[in-house]
């Protein structure tokens, strides 16, 4: 007997027991109904269950007086598993429409297309617009903002899409919104911002970006309350990349004794013999950590267990990481709903936090 004959029938078998035992499962449950609320029974009705070993016919228990429902079924559902989030978690993960279909069917004992597929997935999309327009808090702690290019279809065209990962108080990681713009530009920024307010979020504590053009104009327009924050590895990434390469070892060894200094004047110290060692050679360097210093240097004036989530975007290039990993495709085609899918599953799946790897585990009181 070859192998797939034999998994045939294993699951044939497997199929039969699932049957018995949710036909069991209704009579006992149905019987425990009618003692707790009274009534009598009043024979089956015919129905197809689609389980995770295959579709199986039921005959499902009612009673006289149509009050009885078997606790496992959802009204008129035809799946003990959902296939809607089965079909979505695949097409976030980057797995293609037709691939998606084969496995679902390997796994469900049910053929599946992939026009099916897409018309599960464009369910998501009503979902994931609500979630995108959402009310927000009223304080967050800290906003990161960010963009990251994505390529559209075959071509070369690219997006910019807009990213805001909130940090509330009591350290939950937040996805606060995304944006699908042309290109980054202070009067996107301003509009992001501005769309931030207008959903209610209405203090925010600390904006920690990289050197993005306008953001810093766009953050004093719209919370000029806020502070500003510039990402000091962005910083060190653009320093050495203008630098001779026997130099880059020497200048972020300097560097590093500004951002990793014990306090603000201690920084301010090691930044002056950056200017005196450097300063010479390479102007435009040193120019840009001596104007931004205060920005550079934000992170100084928050408590110590903090200084490494706030000197740098990190925790946003993290969650960037994985929307890309989420937006690969095996097709040819890079359909926008896949974006919209991929950040609403990763934000949905986020939205608890806690711990190093989703964020902050707690800010301090």
């Amino acid at each position: 007997m070859d192998q797939d004959t034999l998994r045939s029938l294993l699951r044939e078998a497997v199929r039969e027991t699932v049957t018995e035992v949710l036909q069991m499962v209704m009579e006992l449950d149905r019987t425990a109904f009618l003692q707790a609320h009274g009534g009598r029974r009043n024979g089956y009705y015919p129905r197809k269950l689609e389980t995770a070993f295959g579709q199986v016919d039921l005959k499902v228990p009612r009673d006289r007086e149509g009050r009885y429902y078997p606790a496992f079924l959802k009204p008129y559902a035809r799946r003990l598993v959902d296939v809607g989030e089965v079909a979505v978690a695949l097409y976030a993960a980057g797995v293609s429409q037709r691939k998606a279909a084969e496995v679902m069917s390997l796994l469900l004992g049910h053929r599946y297309y992939h026009e099916t597929l897409s018309a599960l997935t464009d369910e998501v999309l009503g979902a994931a617009e609500a979630f995108r327009r959402r009310l927000l808090p009223e304080e967050m702690a800290f906003v990161y903002l960010d963009g990251l290019s994505l390529r559209e279809g075959e071509g070369i065209v690219r997006e910019t899409v807009y990213v805001a990962l909130g940090i509330a108080p009591g350290g939950e990681r937040r996805v606060l919104g995304f944006w699908l713009l042309p290109t980054e530009s202070d009067l996107g920024w301003e509009g992001v911002l501005g769309e931030l307010w207008q959903r209610g979020l209405r203090r925010v504590l600390l904006f920690v970006t990289d050197g993005l053009p306008g953001l810093p104009e766009a953050i004093r327009r719209v919370y000029p309350q806020a502070e500003w924050q510039r990402c000091v590895v962005h910083g060190v990434r653009w320093s050495l990349s203008q630098v001779r390469a026997r130099d880059r070892a020497l200048l972020a060894h300097d560097l590093r004794r500004v951002y990793g200094a014990e306090s603000r004047g201690e920084a301010l110290r090691a930044l002056d013999e950056v200017k005196a060692a450097w300063g010479s050679r390479y102007p435009g360097v040193v120019g840009l950590w001596v104007q931004d210093s205060g920005a550079f240097l934000r992170f100084y004036g928050c408590p110590k267990e903090l200084w490494p989530y706030l000197r740098s975007t990190n925790l946003m290039e993290r969650f960037i990481r994985e929307v890309r990993r989420g937006t690969k495709v095996r097709d040819t085609s890079f359909p926008r709903k896949r974006r919209c899918t991929s950040f609403f599953t990763w934000s949905q799946r986020g939205r608890k936090g806690g711990g190093r790897r989703g964020g902050l585990r707690a800010l301090p009181k």
